[in-house]
């Protein structure tokens, strides 16, 4: 409520950044917005490639091509939300140090282009379902609370970085280290249900584990969400997200100075 209220006042000012950092990126380049979609693309292909005639790992009746598109649509959006706001608050430096307003909508107007981004990414998976002939249920609505589940997430992780990045700037190669420690963390190129029951319940406590397994599940194995494990990660994303907003709100006051 706190961050609601604060951002509220400032919502034009939000759309202005979002509008802002979304026309700066796409900007003379020749393919535009069609490079929001060749990254998840080209990944998918490769992964196929790779678990199909390198490593031969199935993927059950799900076909490869749709299995790695539907997790790197969501990691996709966390790692490109995480690169852009870790950097947000130093990269507007002169902005933060001559007006006031709520700091948390420089890392937050990143992560709003990484839903644009992932909204027009997602129109390939919707091709890909045809394609594949998935049949949608009901089970698909679990994407919105899960999706919920990860903006929270991950504007909880942007507000952590961010913030410590503007007093330690070694934070920025820190976070490419975690991003990619959590890629091979997160059941992006495998299901959980082929790991061991503790090697599961250790991967539960990063929330992604929940995230893309289910987002992919509800979707292209057309069941619903396990309530226990909902429960669980929201549980802790909503700690993280508390934790997360405290800090950089008691460092936002020295920004100005320390930058």
């Amino acid at each position: 409520m706190l961050l609601l209220k604060r951002l509220f006042e400032y919502r034009e000012l939000l759309y202005i950044f979002t509008w802002r950092h979304f026309t700066v990126r796409y900007r003379n380049t020749a393919l535009g917005i069609v490079w929001a979609i060749i990254q998840p693309l080209v990944m998918m292909f490769l992964f196929t490639f790779l678990f199909t005639y390198v490593l031969k790992t199935g993927t059950g009746d799900i076909p490869k091509e749709v299995f790695f598109y539907a997790s790197l649509l969501p990691w996709t959006f966390f790692s490109s939300s995480i690169n852009y706001s870790t950097s947000s608050l130093v990269g507007n430096y002169g902005i933060i140090t001559k007006i006031y307003f709520p700091r948390e909508i420089l890392p937050l107007s990143g992560i709003l282009v990484a839903v644009i981004d992932l909204l027009i990414a997602s129109v390939i998976y919707l091709f890909l379902l045809i394609i594949f002939k998935i049949t949608l249920t009901f089970n698909v609505l679990w994407i919105i609370p899960i999706f919920i589940l990860l903006f929270i997430f991950t504007m909880s992780c942007s507000f952590i970085f961010s913030c410590l990045n503007v007093y330690y700037r070694d934070v920025g190669l820190l976070t490419r280290f975690v991003v990619r420690l959590l890629f091979f963390a997160s059941p992006v190129l495998y299901s959980i249900d082929s790991l061991s029951l503790k090697l599961k319940l250790l991967l539960f406590f990063n929330p992604l584990t929940f995230i893309i397994e289910n987002m992919r599940r509800c979707v292209l194995e057309q069941r619903g969400v396990v309530l226990w494990q909902f429960a669980f990660a929201a549980t802790l994303v909503i700690i993280l997200f508390f934790f997360a907003h405290k800090l950089f709100i008691k460092t936002e006051k020295d920004f100005a100075d320390v930058i």
